[in-house]
């Protein structure tokens, strides 16, 4: 008895699955927008898109949807232009604030534009390499690029 408890726990160390999956549990979902934008306006725009999604899923039974800034549009987030450009910088703070979404800020991107991690909201993610990031949350948590 004990041996064929042991096979099938090896086994299940072996299969490539998750727990959930081997459990038959769903997997949890969500999206990821993949966003280089050039104005305030066409992030309002995205993050628009990002709340019609979100009134589509249960936030109990799925992730977040995750926005990956990786462009001009982190200039946007700055400090020094918060006065600028307050209404979206806000609105993005209150969708993370409200579970809606989750931004993510590419390092690599804001070393090109020479903007300062301190230089960024609080709220947002910074995360080391945008298409690795986005790659990562398709492969380990099962979101879909949009």
């Amino acid at each position: 008895m004990l041996r064929r408890h042991l096979r099938a726990f090896l086994l299940a160390l072996l299969l490539p699955m998750t727990p959930q999956q081997v459990l038959g549990e769903p997997r949890e979902e969500g999206y990821v927008f993949s966003v280089t934008v050039e104005s305030a306006q066409q992030l309002d725009v995205v993050l628009s898109r990002a709340e019609e999604l979100r009134e589509l899923f249960d936030p109990d039974e799925h992730s977040k949807i995750a926005i990956v800034l990786h462009g001009d549009e982190l200039q946007l987030f700055r400090k020094n232009n918060y006065s600028l450009n307050q209404s979206v910088v806000e609105r993005a703070r209150l969708l993370d604030q409200d579970n809606i979404i989750d931004i993510k800020a590419c390092q690599t991107m804001m070393r090109i534009l020479e903007i300062e991690q301190s230089e960024l909201p609080g709220f947002i993610e910074q995360v080391p390499f945008a298409p690795a990031e986005i790659e990562r949350l398709e492969r380990e948590e099962g979101f879909t690029r949009l």
